[in-house]
């Protein structure tokens, strides 16, 4: 049959007349790319026909093995009969890696390897030369080098991916006795002979390639191959079974006692799971793709029909599934690795006389601590009593538990018991209350399956995913780091490492964090689930009521901080006396502080970044200063008041450096005076050398004068416009410099603006310019400049300069990413002073624009805005009046607010897709 299907697609073609040598050169490539094509038709045919993942490499790669023998033999009887008469006799083409394994995927490099003796190099040079030239003009990505057996062995020893590519060698066409000298003396110079270090050497590399592609499995793009995780670490068992034991598929290695029966089958499932994948993404991006983009995702997960359950979307669905085998292959990868690879005799000595023995059962050594004898490791091992002493012990001496003790463990595969031991209660709090190496414990003990024996709620979050942008991680992975995150706050000089240190039950918040997004993956919201697991896990672990209370305070409302902080006016008292209220204690405040600060953290990579941490710290101090007996309306009052002496007297000595104390107050209280026309929350909020610098600008305006200046930020790669002016000029400000910059195709990230009590307006955007890479140019923020007088000064209609520059200048998305909807809530309760309007939508540009100007058209005065963009989707929060200054009164005008910025944001929804 599959011969049949060859000498199908690889039919020669025969020309009819003799053309020239261009035109017969065109048309032969045309022959090879009509081949090529043919045969990745047949093997889509096939694999749409529900042929699987690994039936479909291993017929496409019988495929490609006769394409690349038809192209030899072809190369050869167009050559010299005498020249090609001793090729074939001195010379081999080997396939190799994933070529040689039979892993190859439809847009695969091919890899070969041109084997000669040296005698003929100089004729099988241009032999080879032709060869390569047909496979790279028919569209095939090559992988090969031309060398005898001393060069492939010399090179092997220098490069492990040459040497693990020989691994997999597999003889195509020529002289077979070549690559059986070759394999011969691979095996005896580059393996045995120096096993230690080809071990060493592969899995290094292996390292290097994860840290380029993803150091944890649980990424939300994996690459499918070289990802923690991907079929690369299935190949690095293949490498390390062949090295050891002569084998290196999964069977083999099984029959050889060296990985489990039930780890060679999760390993076939795993390959042949993550090849099918691969060769999905192959076909449907018509090119080699082995990321898992998230279009991807959705899309495999609508081809193979994958239903939604209770609380999870199909996408989440299938990208458990994948998570489920990649941290299975990882693993199992890492824990194979480490079983065969030893630590050099001077090493082993080291270590051996560096060790002690503690409670005549654990050595502990340098890193590791270990159980030396076979009863006590068999108790130890066996129990959850044992296991987690063992674990306790380990973080008590700042040691981790050896991999091959962690895997004995994990063999054992302990089940959650009905009721939990008082003994294993008590550990498990004792480890908790240990920190230094809490997070690398807790890790490992998730990683054996102990974690979900002790909080059986754990398993439920498994390699489970969240389909947003927000979070990078699945939920035991974010879990995990952010552990990893508060226990790293011990060292951190700011509030919240104070704050960390002087936390009297750091186990209590330790537990909660563990527990704080257990929820997830319910149709009920997390935070509701979540407060029942933690009530269940208190009683489990058999808790005093009051700390039961704090963890489902904790686990319930870890977070409301990041809400308020991040999307209320946390000047306001009224929003911090209802905060304190529900707080109550200072000792809850603190855990809940570095609670967030951790969940934040473990969200992603820069998540948890400065303004954050000042929003976060500001609402932590004014909180607790509240809870701890002092007024915070005298607090702010004394704040306000030495924020105007510091800020006069850098206006009276422009040299003074920000923060120094004035010498005389009563020197400056002209200018006090002057300071109290500026909001409370503008003076709160900004550095006092700005604040300083801005008053200059507001003294020296002339009354026609516009301001507007820009400072670049490397850190961030933003830019900073502050404009400056006066309400009367620029009635409607902040919605038309809102459609001014969205024109000018920069993307808005934050926008604060300021009103003074004589009028005078501060506003203050921080954009990214996409049009510019690194620091903006002047002319740029000179074009920028002008169009914003134009438009303030109304020379210049800001609907006109939209529409001249195209649909809201940056490109739009072409739908939303998530499944949040869009929503308006208006908050007439949370701010004595003003109406609250909360807007969350899915970012598109022009947005922000959108909404001012509505806001401008309802008659309300925007005294504070927060804007955040969390990739794909804003969060909006906009502190109104009426333009009389007072709030807007219940009733119908609220639910005309409500009616009316909901329609618009449904129609610009409309619009932005449509285009």
């Amino acid at each position: 049959m599959m011969e049949a299907v060859i000498s199908e697609v690889f039919a020669p073609s025969t020309v009819s007349e003799i053309s020239p040598a261009v035109k017969a050169r065109t048309e032969r490539i045309a022959v090879l790319r009509k081949r090529l094509e043919d045969l990745r038709q047949l093997t889509r045919k096939r694999f749409q026909q529900g042929a699987s993942g690994l039936q479909t490499a291993s017929f496409l790669s019988q495929m490609m093995d006769g394409f690349v023998v038809q192209i030899v033999d072809e190369v050869f009887a167009n050559a010299d009969p005498a020249v090609a008469e001793r090729l074939r006799t001195h010379t081999a083409i080997l396939a190799v890696g994933g070529t040689g394994r039979g892993d190859v995927c439809p847009f695969s490099d091919l890899d070969l390897l041109f084997l000669h003796d040296p005698a003929v190099t100089a004729l099988f040079q241009p032999i080879a030369s032709q060869i390569q030239h047909d496979l790279w003009d028919s569209g095939l990505k090559l992988g090969a080098s031309v060398r005898t057996i001393l060069d492939s062995i010399s090179w092997a020893k220098q490069e492990p991916q040459f040497a693990t590519s020989l691994i997999d060698a597999r003889f195509l066409c020529g002289e077979a006795s070549l690559p059986e000298q070759l394999k011969a003396k691979f095996l005896r110079t580059v393996i045995k002979g120096r096993l230690q270090q080809f071990l060493l050497d592969i899995v290094r590399s292996r390292d290097k390639e994860r840290t380029e592609h993803g150091v944890t499995t649980q990424q939300l793009e994996p690459d499918v191959k070289r990802s923690l995780g991907g079929l690369r670490d299935l190949h690095l068992i293949r490498w390390i079974g062949f090295a050891c034991y002569g084998a290196g598929d999964f069977d083999s290695l099984r029959l050889q006692d060296a990985i489990r029966k039930e780890d060679a089958r999760r390993l076939l499932h795993a390959h042949e799971f993550l090849i099918g994948l691969r060769i999905d993404l192959h076909f449907a991006a018509g090119k080699e793709q082995d990321t898992l983009s998230r279009d991807d995702q959705l899309r495999i997960a609508r081809l193979r029909n994958i239903a939604p359950s209770q609380g999870q979307i199909p996408v989440e669905r299938f990208m458990q599934e994948y998570f489920q085998h990649s941290s299975a292959v990882a693993d199992m990868a890492q824990r194979f690795a480490e079983r065969t690879r030893r630590k050099p005799f001077a090493g082993r000595v080291l270590d051996y006389l560096m060790s002690y023995r503690i409670d005549d059962i654990y050595r502990v050594g340098p890193e590791f601590i270990d159980i030396p004898g076979g009863r006590a490791r068999r108790t130890a091992c066996s129990t959850l009593e044992g296991v987690l002493h063992l674990y306790l012990t380990a973080a008590r001496y700042r040691r981790q538990v050896t991999p091959k003790l962690a895997e004995t463990i994990k063999l054992q595969q302990l089940k959650p018991p009905a009721v939990l031991s008082a003994e294993a209660s008590q550990s498990f709090l004792a480890l908790l209350r240990t920190t230094g190496k809490l997070g690398s414990a807790l890790r490992s003990l998730h990683e054996n399956g102990v974690l979900e024996a002790i909080l059986p709620c754990l398993q439920h979050i498994r390699c489970l995913l969240q389909f947003n942008q927000y979070h990078h991680y699945t939920v035991d992975e974010h879990t995990l780091r952010a552990i990893e995150a508060a226990e790293g706050f011990e060292a951190d000089p700011g509030s919240v490492g104070q704050a960390y240190r002087e936390i009297h039950h750091k186990e209590l918040l330790h537990l909660a964090i563990l527990l704080h997004d257990a929820g997830k993956g319910y149709e009920e919201d997390h935070s509701q689930v979540g407060r029942r697991l933690a009530a269940e896990v208190a009683r489990r672990l058999e808790l005093p009521d009051h700390q039961r209370d704090l963890v489902m305070f904790l686990v319930h409302r870890h977070l409301q901080m990041a809400d308020l902080a991040l999307r209320r006016d946390i000047s306001d008292p009224a929003v911090l006396l209802k905060f304190s209220h529900e707080v109550g204690s200072p000792e809850t405040l603190r855990m809940l502080y570095v609670h967030t600060a951790s969940d934040i953290s473990a969200v992603g990579p820069d998540v948890w970044n400065q303004w954050k941490s000042e929003l976060m710290s500001t609402l932590y101090e004014h909180t607790m200063l509240w809870l701890s007996g002092k007024s915070h309306l005298f607090d702010e009052a004394t704040r306000l008041r030495t924020i105007k002496q510091i800020v006069a007297s850098l206006i009276e000595n422009p040299g003074l450096k920000d923060g120094n104390e004035p010498e005389r107050a009563a020197d400056i209280n002209p200018l006090d005076r002057q300071l109290d026309r500026f909001p409370a929350h503008y003076l709160l909020e900004t550095p006092g050398a700005r604040i300083a610098e801005d008053f200059r600008v507001i003294q020296s305006r002339q009354p026609d004068e516009i301001h507007v200046e820009a400072v670049y930020d490397v850190e961030t790669e933003t830019v900073e416009y502050r404009i400056i002016t006066h309400e009367q000029l620029a009635p409607g400000c902040f919605h038309k410099l809102s459609g001014v910059l969205s024109a000018k195709r920069l993307a808005i990230l934050s926008a604060a603006i300021f009103t003074t009590l004589d009028g005078v307006i501060i506003d203050v955007y921080r954009v990214r310019d996409a049009d510019h890479a690194g620091e903006i140019p002047t002319w740029r923020v000179d074009d920028v400049a002008v169009s914003i007088r134009k438009v303030l000064r109304g020379e210049t209609d800001v609907e006109t300069m939209l529409r001249s520059r195209g649909r809201f200048a940056v490109q739009a998305t072409s739908g939303p990413v998530s499944d949040l909807p869009m929503r308006v809530v208006v908050d007439n309760e949370s701010s004595d002073r003003y109406t609250v309007i909360d807007v969350f939508a899915h970012d598109r540009p022009g947005l922000l624009y959108a909404i001012t100007r509505a806001l401008y058209e309802l008659k309300l005065s925007v005294v504070l805005a927060k804007i955040a963009t969390h990739f794909d989707q804003v969060l909006d929060v906009f502190f109104v009046t009426e333009s009389d200054g007072n709030k807007v009164s219940e009733g119908e005008r609220l639910k005309s607010i409500h009616e009316l910025l909901t329609n618009q944001l449904i129609e610009f929804e409309k619009s932005a897709t449509a285009d």
